[in-house]
Parts: C-alpha cells; structure tokens; sequence
C-alpha cells in the first residue's frame, strides 16, 4: 500500500474509532433527534472530506498544495485533539467514579473543561497565535570581537515557508515592520524560504523587498528550498526551480551564501559571514561545504556560520572553532512551554539544540524557531520568534 493510501486509512480508522468511543460515552446525554443527526452528520463530514481530499490530492501536487493540507489538518486538530481528551480524561473518571460514586459528576465537568480548552487554544493557534511574533533581543559577548562591531546587531529570520499562506496572509507585512523597527545592521535568513517551489515566492517579492539593513542581508537554503519533496517531470525542471528560487532571494535584496563567505568592514574592522547549503543528518541532504565556505579564512578571522540544520554545529562547525553559528530548522515543533527557566518541547528529544542559545567553549549557536510553519498551520504554546542578536566585547583576561 502507498504511504498515502496508509495515511488515509489510518486517518478514516482513527475518525470512525474516536468518534464511535465518543458516542458510547454521550449516548445518555444525546437522545433528541437532532442531536443523533447533528453528531452523525459531523462524523461523515469529516470521513467523507478525508477521503474526498484523498481521492483529489494528486490535483493539488503544484505550490497551492501546501495550503490546501495544512487546512486539512488544523480542522482536524481543532476537532480532534479535543475529543480525543475528553475520551481519556472521561474514560479515567468513570474507572474512578466506581470506587468514588461522587467523582461522576465532578471528571465530566473536568474533561469537558479541558477539552474546550484545548479548542480554544488550538483555535487560537491557528488564527491569531500564528502571527503573534515574539521579538527576542539576545546579546552574546565575544572576546575576540574587533572592536568596531562592538553593539552590532544582526536580525535572524528562518522557515517562512512561504507556500503555506494564502495571499490575505497579513503575517509577512507584520515581519517586516517588527524588523525595520529593530533597525538592524544586518538581515540574516537560515532556510527554508519555501515550501518545495520557487512560484510560492511571487506574491511576496515585493513585500520582502522591505526589510532594510545598512551592511546587507543574507541568506542560505534549507532542505525544503531544493523542491527535494516534490515530484519533478526531470532533473532539467528540479534545477530550473532551484535557479528561480536564488534569483528570486537576489529580487529580494538577499545574497546567496552557498558555501560561500563575504566580508563585513565597518571602520577598520572586519567580520565574516559565511554560509553553507543544507547540511543535517540522514534523511536530511547535506549539500553544505563547510571547507568550500571558510577556505581562505584566516584562523583568527571572526566568522559568523548561517547554516539551516542545528545539528551542523556538533557534526563539524565546533571543529572550526567558529565562534557563532545561526540555525533554524527544527520550529521548536511549532509547540512547546517555556516558562522562567522551565522550557519543554518534544523536538528536544530530536535534537539537543532546537530553541535558543547554546554555549560551548567560546563558541555559540542560537536556533530559530522561524516565523513560519509547516504540516500543523499554527504555533502552540511557543510563538514564533523574530531575533535580534546584538554582538558584544567581552572584557579578556
């Protein structure tokens, strides 16, 4: 069986299987005619919009596809997650309530709170909560800064996917105007522009062309920026959209770090921003060259890294003794708790180093958890993020 067709009977199982565990648990409070139609026609809505999506998804394969599903699966979410907590936390209650006759009442009230809270906030997350960006200003002290860049701030933006909007998305008006009012030095982008198709671009070249830095902007690709999840007719097309994807960042006002590096002078000074193409562990491409990138950097150089994938910095940019790398990638799983210093998300368990700054020696990496999002069409719990990394001279000893 495809892995779609799986996918679909896992979905039409898992539909019919919470909403038949449902109706067992609310027969009694469900007894009027219309309350029986109104909970089946809700369940065949659903069953039939499944499969009818299904049957149609191979008209959608082009860059409007993104959309299309990630609507799909919010509704779903919306739905569903709370249904699914009701049943547990109901179910658990009922086991209770037959040692505890009295706890009947009180876990029905309980799982139906909780089950509207999380429509509520899934609700919220897919409308308001998926713009709500959090601007984080982090300063990071360098003892081997040149001094003119002492109070340089760079602005980091990362996983637009800009093919999971529709063109009334008002999200990337509101990046650039959170970003000009940082003024920042500089603009750095780590990947993952787009989906899978440079076209997703277009209704937005003329709004990106809005973010200002004095010293530049730059950018590097992410593993979706190279159409690599995406049937392509031959090589020929694979490549062309590569080609239109760069000249369309060039349109933007970014340049392209493809294993490549380029100075930054300010007075006498200088810093380096290099970049490398997609590198991550399986089954994630690595196209970057780090080698290629810092080649004729000299060892005391001050080398900022832009590489997408995280797990760059422990596989080898440690070993160059770079002292800060920017990464995206991981989009804190686009759900996660940060509260005073407690902070869960389960993209931790996939990568050490998926939220945040992160220290070694006198070497730094700070990950983004974009702007964007993908697959599920909203943030819970983390908000996305626009970072200002503000560089300082840490005294030496």
């Amino acid at each position: 069986m495809r892995s779609s067709g799986f996918i679909l009977a896992v979905g039409l199982v898992f539909i019919a299987m919470t909403d038949t565990i449902l109706w067992y648990q609310l027969r009694r409070c469900i007894f009027k005619k219309w309350q029986i139609s109104l909970y089946i026609l809700h369940s065949l809505f659903f069953l039939f919009f499944l499969t009818a999506f299904q049957t149609g998804i191979s008209r959608l394969k082009g860059p409007g596809a993104y959309f299309w599903i990630e609507t799909l699966i919010g509704i779903l979410f919306l739905f569903y997650v709370p249904k699914v907590v009701f049943i547990v936390l109901n179910g658990i209650g009922k086991m209770i309530s037959r040692l505890w006759k009295a706890f009947s009442r009180v876990s029905v009230m309980a799982a139906s709170s909780t089950a509207l809270f999380f429509f509520v906030l899934i609700l919220y997350s897919i409308t308001i909560g998926r713009y709500q960006y959090k601007i984080e200003i982090v300063e990071i002290p360098f003892k081997q800064l040149p001094p003119a860049f002492n109070g340089f701030k760079i602005v980091q933006l990362s996983d637009l996917h800009l093919g999971s909007y529709g063109k009334s998305y008002r999200g990337i008006n509101d990046i650039i105007r959170k970003v000009n009012e940082l003024h920042p030095d500089v603009i750095v982008f780590t990947g993952d522009m787009v989906n899978n198709f440079a076209v997703e671009m277009e209704p937005w070249i003329g709004i990106l062309q809005g973010l200002e830095a004095p010293y530049g902007k730059y950018a590097v690709t992410g593993n979706h920026d190279y159409g690599d999840y995406t049937h392509w007719p031959d090589s020929t097309h694979k490549r062309e959209n590569l080609r239109q994807f760069c000249s369309n960042m060039e349109k933007m006002g970014f340049q392209m770090l493809n294993n490549a590096h380029i100075p930054v002078i300010m007075q006498s000074d200088t810093i380096w921003i290099a970049g490398v193409e997609n590198w991550g562990n399986p089954p994630f491409p690595r196209y970057g060259d780090l080698s290629k990138a810092t080649g004729t950097l000299e060892k005391n150089d001050f080398v900022i890294l832009l590489s997408h994938d995280p797990s760059h910095w422990r596989g080898e940019a440690l070993d160059y003794r770079i002292p800060l790398t920017l990464s995206g990638h991981t989009h804190a799983m686009q759900m996660g708790i940060h509260i005073g210093n407690f902070k869960w998300s389960p993209s931790q368990y996939l990568y050490p180093e998926y939220d945040g700054l992160y220290r070694q020696g006198e070497q730094y990496l700070y990950v983004s958890r974009g702007q964007g999002y993908l697959g599920f069409p909203g943030r819970i719990g983390l908000r996305p993020v626009i970072t200002e990394l503000i560089l300082t001279t840490a005294p030496r000893q």
